[in-house]
Protein backbone atom coordinates (compact mmCIF):
# COMPACT_ATOMS: atom_id res chain seq x y z
CA UNK A 1 0.00 0.00 0.00
CA UNK A 2 3.06 2.20 1.20
CA UNK A 3 4.24 2.34 -2.48
CA UNK A 4 1.44 2.56 -4.25
CA UNK A 5 0.38 5.71 -1.99
CA UNK A 6 3.64 7.02 -3.28
CA UNK A 7 3.51 6.57 -6.79
CA UNK A 8 -0.09 7.89 -6.79
CA UNK A 9 0.77 10.97 -4.40
CA UNK A 10 4.25 11.28 -7.41
CA UNK A 11 1.47 11.26 -10.21
CA UNK A 12 -0.87 13.61 -8.63
CA UNK A 13 2.52 16.01 -8.08
CA UNK A 14 3.66 15.55 -11.74
CA UNK A 15 0.30 16.47 -12.94
CA UNK A 16 -0.33 19.41 -10.82
CA UNK A 17 2.98 20.86 -11.43
CA UNK A 18 2.48 20.50 -15.21
CA UNK A 19 -1.07 22.41 -14.68
CA UNK A 20 0.46 25.06 -13.04
CA UNK A 21 3.58 25.54 -15.59
CA UNK A 22 0.63 25.49 -18.88
CA UNK A 23 -1.12 28.31 -16.84
CA UNK A 24 -0.69 31.28 -18.73
CA UNK A 25 0.69 34.36 -17.22
CA UNK A 26 -2.70 37.05 -17.19
CA UNK A 27 -2.54 40.00 -19.68
CA UNK A 28 -1.17 42.67 -18.52
CA UNK A 29 -3.29 45.91 -19.40
CA UNK A 30 -2.18 48.40 -21.73
CA UNK A 31 -0.11 51.16 -20.13
CA UNK A 32 -1.95 53.92 -21.07
CA UNK A 33 0.28 57.12 -22.36
CA UNK A 34 -0.34 59.90 -20.60
CA UNK A 35 0.22 62.74 -23.65
CA UNK A 36 -0.03 66.33 -23.16
CA UNK A 37 -2.30 68.48 -24.50
CA UNK A 38 -0.21 70.76 -28.03
CA UNK A 39 -1.52 74.24 -27.26
CA UNK A 40 -2.32 75.89 -30.88
CA UNK A 41 -2.38 79.80 -30.27
CA UNK A 42 1.25 79.32 -28.36
CA UNK A 43 2.42 77.91 -31.80
CA UNK A 44 -0.02 80.69 -33.69
CA UNK A 45 1.92 83.18 -31.39
CA UNK A 46 5.57 81.42 -32.12
CA UNK A 47 4.85 82.28 -35.98
CA UNK A 48 4.22 85.95 -35.40
CA UNK A 49 7.33 86.47 -33.46
CA UNK A 50 9.23 85.34 -36.20
CA UNK A 51 6.78 87.25 -38.91
CA UNK A 52 7.55 90.37 -36.93
CA UNK A 53 11.38 90.45 -37.42
CA UNK A 54 10.92 90.82 -41.08
CA UNK A 55 11.71 88.84 -44.01
CA UNK A 56 14.36 86.34 -42.35
CA UNK A 57 16.58 85.56 -45.87
CA UNK A 58 19.72 84.83 -44.92
CA UNK A 59 22.28 88.00 -44.98
CA UNK A 60 19.85 90.11 -43.76
CA UNK A 61 19.43 92.03 -40.04
CA UNK A 62 16.18 90.36 -39.31
CA UNK A 63 17.21 87.24 -39.98
CA UNK A 64 20.16 87.38 -37.26
CA UNK A 65 17.73 88.85 -34.97
CA UNK A 66 15.65 85.62 -35.64
CA UNK A 67 18.68 83.40 -35.58
CA UNK A 68 19.49 84.96 -31.79
CA UNK A 69 16.06 84.63 -30.63
CA UNK A 70 15.27 81.22 -31.80
CA UNK A 71 18.52 79.84 -29.98
CA UNK A 72 17.27 81.86 -27.07
CA UNK A 73 13.91 80.27 -26.76
CA UNK A 74 15.22 76.77 -27.44
CA UNK A 75 17.65 77.03 -24.53
CA UNK A 76 14.82 78.78 -22.18
CA UNK A 77 12.93 75.63 -23.36
CA UNK A 78 16.07 73.06 -21.95
CA UNK A 79 17.45 72.21 -25.33
CA UNK A 80 21.03 72.27 -25.75
CA UNK A 81 21.35 74.44 -28.74
CA UNK A 82 23.98 73.85 -31.58
CA UNK A 83 24.67 76.47 -34.21
CA UNK A 84 26.14 75.64 -37.51
CA UNK A 85 27.49 78.40 -39.75
CA UNK A 86 27.77 78.27 -42.84
CA UNK A 87 28.04 80.59 -46.26
CA UNK A 88 24.96 80.60 -48.62
CA UNK A 89 25.16 81.57 -52.36
CA UNK A 90 21.30 81.74 -54.52
CA UNK A 91 19.32 84.40 -56.94
CA UNK A 92 22.47 86.45 -57.27
CA UNK A 93 23.17 86.77 -53.24
CA UNK A 94 27.01 85.39 -52.62
CA UNK A 95 28.00 84.13 -49.41
CA UNK A 96 25.34 84.87 -47.39
CA UNK A 97 25.62 84.17 -43.41
CA UNK A 98 23.28 80.96 -42.66
CA UNK A 99 22.86 79.11 -39.53
CA UNK A 100 21.32 75.54 -39.02
CA UNK A 101 19.84 75.37 -35.27
CA UNK A 102 19.95 71.81 -33.93
CA UNK A 103 17.87 71.63 -30.24
CA UNK A 104 18.98 68.14 -28.53
CA UNK A 105 17.06 67.62 -25.72
CA UNK A 106 17.90 64.91 -23.62
CA UNK A 107 20.89 64.98 -24.96
CA UNK A 108 22.34 61.81 -22.87
CA UNK A 109 19.84 59.19 -24.72
CA UNK A 110 20.41 56.95 -26.91
CA UNK A 111 17.36 56.60 -28.67
CA UNK A 112 16.67 59.54 -30.67
CA UNK A 113 14.00 61.23 -32.46
CA UNK A 114 14.81 63.75 -35.20
CA UNK A 115 12.06 67.16 -35.92
CA UNK A 116 12.91 69.48 -38.75
CA UNK A 117 11.63 72.55 -40.29
CA UNK A 118 13.18 75.24 -42.49
CA UNK A 119 13.36 78.88 -40.73
CA UNK A 120 14.52 80.91 -43.98
CA UNK A 121 12.18 83.05 -45.93
CA UNK A 122 12.36 83.49 -50.06
CA UNK A 123 14.27 86.84 -51.11
CA UNK A 124 11.40 86.97 -53.98
CA UNK A 125 7.76 86.65 -54.75
CA UNK A 126 8.19 84.77 -58.08
CA UNK A 127 4.70 83.23 -58.40
CA UNK A 128 2.98 86.58 -57.48
CA UNK A 129 1.38 88.97 -60.13
CA UNK A 130 2.81 91.96 -58.40
CA UNK A 131 6.01 92.98 -56.46
CA UNK A 132 7.37 89.69 -57.73
CA UNK A 133 11.45 91.07 -56.65
CA UNK A 134 10.51 91.76 -53.09
CA UNK A 135 10.74 89.73 -50.16
CA UNK A 136 7.60 87.41 -48.92
CA UNK A 137 6.33 86.94 -44.85
CA UNK A 138 6.93 83.46 -45.26
CA UNK A 139 3.94 83.04 -42.25
CA UNK A 140 3.33 79.73 -43.71
CA UNK A 141 6.65 78.18 -45.64
CA UNK A 142 8.76 78.57 -42.86
CA UNK A 143 7.34 79.86 -39.95
CA UNK A 144 4.82 77.55 -39.62
CA UNK A 145 7.04 74.58 -39.07
CA UNK A 146 9.22 75.74 -36.75
CA UNK A 147 5.93 77.73 -34.24
CA UNK A 148 5.20 74.01 -33.94
CA UNK A 149 8.73 72.35 -32.84
CA UNK A 150 8.84 75.89 -30.89
CA UNK A 151 5.81 74.53 -29.06
CA UNK A 152 6.97 71.15 -28.77
CA UNK A 153 10.25 72.14 -27.08
CA UNK A 154 8.63 73.80 -24.18
CA UNK A 155 5.62 70.67 -24.07
CA UNK A 156 8.79 68.35 -23.50
CA UNK A 157 10.25 70.99 -20.58
CA UNK A 158 6.79 71.13 -18.56
CA UNK A 159 6.63 67.35 -19.57
CA UNK A 160 9.76 65.71 -19.47
CA UNK A 161 9.76 62.39 -21.65
CA UNK A 162 12.46 59.58 -21.72
CA UNK A 163 13.24 60.07 -25.09
CA UNK A 164 15.90 62.18 -26.67
CA UNK A 165 14.55 64.87 -29.39
CA UNK A 166 16.35 66.86 -31.84
CA UNK A 167 14.67 69.70 -33.09
CA UNK A 168 16.50 70.71 -36.48
CA UNK A 169 16.28 73.81 -38.04
CA UNK A 170 17.62 74.11 -41.60
CA UNK A 171 18.16 77.59 -42.89
CA UNK A 172 18.95 78.67 -46.83
CA UNK A 173 16.33 75.90 -47.96
CA UNK A 174 13.49 78.42 -49.60
CA UNK A 175 16.11 80.23 -52.22
CA UNK A 176 16.89 78.03 -54.94
CA UNK A 177 15.68 78.08 -58.46
CA UNK A 178 14.15 75.84 -60.56
CA UNK A 179 15.94 74.76 -63.69
CA UNK A 180 15.50 72.08 -66.78
CA UNK A 181 18.79 70.77 -66.39
CA UNK A 182 18.48 68.90 -63.15
CA UNK A 183 20.72 70.71 -61.12
CA UNK A 184 17.84 72.08 -58.68
CA UNK A 185 19.67 70.54 -56.15
CA UNK A 186 22.29 72.49 -56.29
CA UNK A 187 20.26 75.63 -54.79
CA UNK A 188 17.18 74.41 -53.12
CA UNK A 189 17.78 72.92 -49.58
CA UNK A 190 20.78 74.37 -48.65
CA UNK A 191 21.13 73.99 -45.00
CA UNK A 192 20.25 69.94 -44.87
CA UNK A 193 22.96 69.41 -47.83
CA UNK A 194 25.56 70.92 -45.47
CA UNK A 195 23.92 68.99 -42.44
CA UNK A 196 23.89 66.12 -44.24
CA UNK A 197 27.90 66.05 -44.95
CA UNK A 198 28.61 67.66 -41.86
CA UNK A 199 26.39 66.19 -39.11
CA UNK A 200 26.42 68.14 -35.54
CA UNK A 201 27.28 65.46 -33.79
CA UNK A 202 29.85 62.67 -35.55
CA UNK A 203 27.96 59.74 -36.30
CA UNK A 204 24.83 60.99 -35.28
CA UNK A 205 21.90 58.94 -35.87
CA UNK A 206 18.10 59.03 -35.35
CA UNK A 207 15.51 56.26 -35.21
CA UNK A 208 13.42 58.56 -38.09
CA UNK A 209 12.57 61.87 -38.66
CA UNK A 210 9.42 63.90 -39.50
CA UNK A 211 9.71 66.87 -41.47
CA UNK A 212 7.27 70.00 -41.32
CA UNK A 213 7.03 72.30 -44.20
CA UNK A 214 4.03 74.58 -44.84
CA UNK A 215 1.80 73.00 -41.60
CA UNK A 216 -0.37 75.73 -40.73
CA UNK A 217 -2.53 77.22 -43.64
CA UNK A 218 -6.50 77.56 -43.31
CA UNK A 219 -7.64 74.72 -45.25
CA UNK A 220 -4.21 72.65 -45.49
CA UNK A 221 -4.28 69.40 -47.20
CA UNK A 222 -1.35 66.62 -46.17
CA UNK A 223 -1.26 63.84 -49.07
CA UNK A 224 0.86 60.99 -49.17
CA UNK A 225 4.11 62.82 -50.57
CA UNK A 226 5.95 60.51 -52.96
CA UNK A 227 9.71 60.63 -51.95
CA UNK A 228 8.53 59.76 -48.31
CA UNK A 229 6.33 56.87 -49.56
CA UNK A 230 9.12 55.65 -51.19
CA UNK A 231 12.33 56.00 -48.71
CA UNK A 232 10.38 55.84 -45.47
CA UNK A 233 6.62 53.64 -46.16
CA UNK A 234 6.43 52.39 -43.04
CA UNK A 235 6.45 55.32 -40.48
CA UNK A 236 4.56 57.53 -43.36
CA UNK A 237 1.82 54.56 -42.73
CA UNK A 238 2.10 54.44 -38.71
CA UNK A 239 1.74 58.83 -39.01
CA UNK A 240 -1.12 58.91 -41.28
CA UNK A 241 -3.27 56.02 -39.40
CA UNK A 242 -2.51 57.33 -36.09
CA UNK A 243 -3.94 60.89 -37.35
CA UNK A 244 -7.29 59.36 -38.72
CA UNK A 245 -7.94 57.93 -35.55
CA UNK A 246 -7.20 61.04 -33.85
CA UNK A 247 -9.59 62.06 -35.81
CA UNK A 248 -7.45 64.04 -38.75
CA UNK A 249 -8.49 62.53 -41.73
CA UNK A 250 -9.29 65.86 -42.87
CA UNK A 251 -5.81 66.98 -42.96
CA UNK A 252 -3.99 63.91 -43.04
CA UNK A 253 -5.44 62.55 -46.47
CA UNK A 254 -5.01 59.33 -47.44
CA UNK A 255 -4.15 60.29 -51.28
CA UNK A 256 -0.91 59.62 -52.83
CA UNK A 257 0.44 62.53 -54.34
CA UNK A 258 1.71 62.17 -57.95
CA UNK A 259 5.63 62.71 -57.24
CA UNK A 260 8.17 63.44 -55.00
CA UNK A 261 9.29 67.24 -53.16
CA UNK A 262 12.50 68.08 -53.50
CA UNK A 263 12.67 68.98 -49.66
CA UNK A 264 14.69 68.84 -46.53
CA UNK A 265 13.69 65.51 -45.68
CA UNK A 266 15.90 64.10 -49.08
CA UNK A 267 19.19 65.12 -47.25
CA UNK A 268 17.98 63.71 -44.08
CA UNK A 269 16.83 60.16 -45.57
CA UNK A 270 20.67 60.32 -47.66
CA UNK A 271 21.71 60.70 -44.22
CA UNK A 272 20.64 57.55 -43.09
CA UNK A 273 17.83 58.76 -41.24
CA UNK A 274 14.06 57.59 -42.63
CA UNK A 275 12.06 60.51 -42.77
CA UNK A 276 8.62 61.71 -43.50
CA UNK A 277 7.81 65.02 -45.07
CA UNK A 278 4.52 66.77 -43.75
CA UNK A 279 3.65 69.23 -46.07
CA UNK A 280 0.69 71.37 -47.76
CA UNK A 281 -0.29 69.96 -51.13
CA UNK A 282 -3.69 70.91 -51.59
CA UNK A 283 -4.08 70.42 -55.58
CA UNK A 284 -1.69 69.16 -58.29
CA UNK A 285 0.86 71.58 -56.25
CA UNK A 286 1.50 73.49 -53.43
CA UNK A 287 -1.44 76.24 -52.32
CA UNK A 288 -2.00 79.21 -54.33
CA UNK A 289 -0.38 81.77 -51.85
CA UNK A 290 2.84 79.99 -52.38
CA UNK A 291 5.79 82.56 -53.25
CA UNK A 292 3.78 84.88 -53.02
CA UNK A 293 2.85 87.79 -50.99
CA UNK A 294 -0.08 86.20 -49.25
CA UNK A 295 1.89 83.63 -47.33
CA UNK A 296 0.93 85.99 -44.40
CA UNK A 297 -0.63 85.43 -40.96
CA UNK A 298 -3.89 86.21 -41.91
CA UNK A 299 -4.15 82.76 -43.80
CA UNK A 300 -2.71 80.59 -40.74
CA UNK A 301 -4.95 78.49 -38.64
CA UNK A 302 -3.87 77.83 -34.58
CA UNK A 303 -6.48 75.14 -35.44
CA UNK A 304 -4.49 73.00 -38.33
CA UNK A 305 -1.47 74.22 -35.87
CA UNK A 306 -2.89 72.22 -33.01
CA UNK A 307 -3.62 69.30 -34.83
CA UNK A 308 -0.36 68.71 -36.55
CA UNK A 309 1.51 69.43 -33.23
CA UNK A 310 -0.82 66.62 -31.43
CA UNK A 311 -0.12 64.33 -33.75
CA UNK A 312 4.10 65.12 -33.26
CA UNK A 313 3.13 65.03 -29.49
CA UNK A 314 1.46 62.01 -29.55
CA UNK A 315 3.73 60.11 -31.40
CA UNK A 316 6.93 61.25 -29.03
CA UNK A 317 5.18 60.20 -25.56
CA UNK A 318 3.96 56.68 -27.21
CA UNK A 319 7.83 56.35 -28.94
CA UNK A 320 8.80 57.40 -25.50
CA UNK A 321 6.80 54.20 -23.59
CA UNK A 322 7.28 51.83 -26.88
CA UNK A 323 4.03 51.83 -28.39
CA UNK A 324 4.34 53.62 -31.18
Amino acid sequence: MRHYFLFFFAFALFFSCKNEASTPEPTKPATKVNVPVFDGQEAYDFVQKQVDFGKRVPGTEAHKKCKDWLVSTLEQHGAEVTVQEFKASFLGVKDAESFNIIASINPEKKKRIALAAHWDTRLIADKDDTDKNLPIDGADDGGSGVGVLLQLSKIIKENPIDLGVDIILFDAEDNGEDTDDGSKTLTWCLGSQYWRDNPHKKGYSAKYGILLDMVGANGARFPLEGYSAQNAPGLQKKIWDLAGRMGYGDLFQKVRYRGGITDDHVYMNEAGIPTVDIINLPGDTFGDYHHTHDDNMSLIDANVLRKVGQVVTTILYKESEGSF
